[in-house]
């Protein structure tokens, strides 16, 4: 289940996986709806929440849905925005409500085995001096094709340095449900 995948921009990846992101577009598996008004009945094996949590202005609504809808030793991949003090017009013109430090992510899913990584590492210097710069504004203009394309492959690149990483625009959580679906 991908929680808040907006207009589906990852879904060409899920190939890579064995899903096939075209099957039943008409049918039950999406709702389009806010997050807070949709109950779910189905357990999943995957949960994705993909940039999606610094968008709601109570982030523990994840916590409903990770305990009802996670099957036992189901996953959930969640990412966010890092660094508060990174805050800025960018954040509030994209919807954020927050960003997030290690600490405050394990303390949402404290009640899960969860693992915490930085990553859009290898990019974090040259983003840092651009918004001191900017001041957060101005950056949500397309770049071109061949550099977004040179962007992906340096993020590309960090899957392999996860546990290495000390610091990051974004934090990627690992929640894996050993509870067996219990409420609490």
């Amino acid at each position: 289940m991908d929680i808040g995948c907006g207009p589906a921009y990852f879904s060409k990846f899920y190939e890579y996986t064995g899903i096939d992101a075209n099957a039943e577009k008409t049918g039950n598996n999406i709702i389009k709806a806010r997050i807070e008004e949709v109950q779910l009945k189905d357990k999943y094996d995957v949960i994705l929440a993909l940039d999606v949590l610094e968008h709601l202005e109570d982030d523990r609504v994840i916590l409903r849905y990770l305990r009802n809808n996670l099957k036992e030793d189901g996953i959930a991949i969640i990412t966010v925005p890092a660094h508060p003090w990174l805050f800025s017009e960018h954040d509030r013109v994209c919807g954020h409500y927050r960003r997030y430090t290690k600490k405050q992510l394990k303390e949402l899913f404290k009640t899960f085995d969860c693992k915490i990584y930085y990553y859009n590492s290898l990019l974090f210097p040259v983003e840092v001096l651009y918004r001191m710069f900017t001041k957060g504004r101005d950056n949500l203009k397309p770049i071109p094709s061949m550099l977004n394309r040179l962007l992906f492959l340096i993020l590309s690149m960090e899957y392999y340095l996860l546990p290495l990483l000390p610091t990051g625009l974004s934090l990627l959580a690992i929640i894996k449900n050993k509870r067996g679906g219990e409420k609490g």
